[in-house]
């Protein structure tokens, strides 16, 4: 029992020594470190392995291989690079608690608040540093809209290639996006706490997707905003609830071909009847139940 307590306390005690450091919280390969006077001391608790300093006020990561020198019996940190799309990815978050990304955000109220990310299929010279999915950029929000699998699977990739995780190496890959869930906390914070992204597809239709804390390894499609090229509202399931649907009563014009025939679809397949015309024109009406649209 006595060999037992020798073992336990030397444990216990370092464990309340690490737990009384003021300025550094651990969440497993990570170190918070606000205005961090040395990064490497802040690393060396961590133990072994890769281990990032996140200094938010500073706008800093900070890597170190953390190992232990046999020779000279103590932990050493030594510095390693952080992947430029992490460290992007990372600025881009504190970016949105700006005084400029709250007037940025006051232009577009549909983006809340946080970071805003605009992203278009062809993107000239990768602008934003964003790369669009090839086998997306011929795609319309009424695709997006209508398919399930679709919307999942853009929502993955756009999560994994805003955090940075998309290295090469599943270490890194896999602190990028607790990096990002970390950034995303403190930014909460500060009036940020998600970033928006905003597609405008090639036929000039809008998807609004966002990534909050809560899940980082998706963007999650935003029910209700979707706009086709000519602006009006895209039947998805806010039609049909009682909440969101009211909000689709109006008048509809239709400047593309084809768009109000995928208008119609993508209502009739949430349920909502749509008479039929023959010209570019519908209005559509709330009973307090159901929306109604007839084409004129």
């Amino acid at each position: 029992m006595k060999a037992l307590s020798a073992v336990l306390l030397p444990a216990a005690l370092l464990a309340i020594a690490l737990l009384s450091l003021p300025t550094n919280a651990r969440a497993g390969g990570l170190v918070e470190c606000n205005n961090c006077v040395s990064p490497r001391d802040a690393a060396l608790p961590s133990g072994a392995g890769l281990t990032v300093v996140m200094d938010f006020e500073r706008a800093r990561l900070t890597a170190f291989n953390v190992e232990y020198d046999r020779e000279f019996r103590k932990w050493r940190a030594l510095p390693t690079p952080v992947p430029n799309q992490i460290q992007m990815a990372f600025l881009r978050i504190l970016d949105g608690t700006s005084a400029f990304a709250k007037e940025r955000n006051h232009a577009s109220p549909n983006a809340g608040g946080g970071t805003v990310v605009t992203l278009h299929p062809d993107n000239p010279g990768n602008s934003n540093g964003v790369n669009f999915p090839d086998s997306y950029k011929s795609s319309t929000t009424f695709d997006i809209v209508n398919s399930a699998t679709m919307r999942t699977r853009l929502g993955q990739y756009l999560a994994t290639e805003l955090a940075g995780a998309n290295t090469g190496s599943p270490t890194w890959n896999g602190i990028a996006l607790s990096i990002q869930q970390a950034a995303l906390n403190w930014s909460s914070m500060k009036g940020g706490g998600s970033i928006t992204i905003i597609i405008t597809w090639r036929d000039g239709s809008k998807t609004l997707y966002r990534i909050t804390p809560e899940n980082v390894g998706e963007a999650k499609y935003q029910n209700g905003e979707s706009r086709d090229g000519t602006g009006n509202m895209v039947p998805d399931e806010s039609i049909a609830d009682p909440i969101t649907a009211p909000s689709y009563a109006g008048e509809y014009y239709f400047g593309r071909e084809g768009d109000l025939d995928r208008w119609a679809r993508s209502a009739q397949m949430y349920g909502v009847p749509v008479q039929r015309g023959d010209s570019s024109r519908m209005s559509c009406s709330w009973d307090g139940r159901t929306v109604y649209c007839r084409q004129y």
